[in-house]
This record gives structure tokens, sequence and C-alpha cells, in this order.
């Protein structure tokens, strides 16, 4: 059975986090990043308690992105900061919250990741919709010449939260043919996932290139 997983350079977790999720498998000292692949793999969630800089989230975020498979990445920090949020969000994170996060909204958390969403905080949501509203009447990421017409399409609609469902519908192809088309933009531009091609797309995404590029 698959449990959350919390990795932590603390000697000792945050009670927060237990209280929230008692059976939580707990990793915490300086032995985390040596953390078992097969451990990471396993976790329904992995929360990463983090402290270092944009960059060094960014790094940790993209290792443990490439061997957790399909298991959401939620990053804890002590003192939540837009450019660090944005820095996860485009290494692969699903989430980005504080560290001293209550146990209610901790699962809520976990239902909005669980189910594919992105949770943020509302001053970094501001802050993402105000990009979109900078650049929404310039000219279109150059990084897109790269995708065939189709491809640029399905990237565009993503871009605007649309689900692969209503693409194909809009579009008269199979959500199937859509999956193919997004992972294909997923390796021309070189990035993991939907909200790190909705971040390059809508031109967020400026502090932080992804360590390692991984097949969608």
């Amino acid at each position: 059975m698959k449990r959350h997983l919390f990795l932590t350079e603390r000697p000792q977790p945050i009670p927060r986090w237990v209280e929230a999720f008692p059976d939580a498998l707990l990793i915490c000292g300086q032995g985390v990043g040596t953390t078992d692949p097969a451990i990471l793999a396993e976790s329904s969630i992995i929360w990463l308690h983090v402290t270092g800089d944009d960059r060094a989230v960014s790094s940790w975020v993209g290792t443990i992105k490439t061997v957790s498979q399909n298991a959401p990445i939620v990053v804890l920090s002590n003192v939540p900061e837009d450019d660090q949020g944005l820095a996860a969000l485009a290494a692969g994170a699903s989430g980005y919250c504080s560290a001293l996060t209550l146990p209610a909204v901790l699962h809520q958390v976990a239902s909005v990741v669980e189910h594919g969403g992105i949770w943020v905080g509302p001053r970094l949501i501001r802050r993402l919709m105000q990009g979109l509203a900078t650049h929404g009447n310039e000219a279109a990421e150059p990084a897109l010449d790269k995708l065939s017409l189709r491809e640029r399409q399905v990237a565009e609609a993503v871009a605007r939260g649309s689900t692969n469902k209503e693409i194909a519908r809009v579009m008269g192809i199979t959500e199937r043919t859509v999956k193919a088309h997004l992972s294909a933009a997923f390796e021309k531009l070189g990035v993991r996932d939907r909200m790190q091609l909705s971040l390059l797309v809508n031109r967020v995404e400026d502090s932080t290139q992804a360590p390692q590029k991984i097949p969608a």
C-alpha cells in the first residue's frame, strides 16, 4: 500500500505533518539525499521540506521527479517565497506551501495533487495570473516555433488550462492523439509536465531550467 513520504533534513519531522498523516513514512536528517529510489517510486505523495536557494530546490525536485514515477511532489518551505515556488513548479512539483501548514489544509493539498491539480498560495497565483496578463498581447513564446501546428495548438490549449478531453473535442481528434502531440511538445521543448509547459508558454518560467530532461 502506498504511503505519504516526508523528506526533511531536520532531525525530527514537524509535528503537524505527523498529525495530518500518522501513517506517513518519515525520512529525516542528512541521509535524505540518498533515499532509496524504490521508496520514492512507491509513495503516494512525496513531501519535500526545503531550506536551500531556488536553484538547489529546483535541482532536488528534478532529481526526485526522475525516479518517483507518477508520485506528485509537494514542496514545503519554512519561508515560502514566490521565486522559490516558481522554481519548484518549473522543476515539476505539483504543490508549494508552508512547512507549517495546518493538518486540515495539508489534507486539502493532498486531495488536490492526487487528482492531478496544482496547489500554490494565493500570492503566487496572483503572480502567475499577472504574468499571463502581461504577456497576453505579446508575440508567442519563440520556443514554440520548434513545434508543428498541431503540437503548438495543443501546447497553447494546455497553457490555458484545458484538459486532454476538452482539447480533443475542440480539435476534433482523439484523446490519444492529443497525448501524442503533448508528448512530442514535451520532448521538443525540454519540459516534464503540463505545469512546466504552461509556465514556458506563458513566459512565467524565468528563473530556472530543469536539471534533466525525461520523456513525457
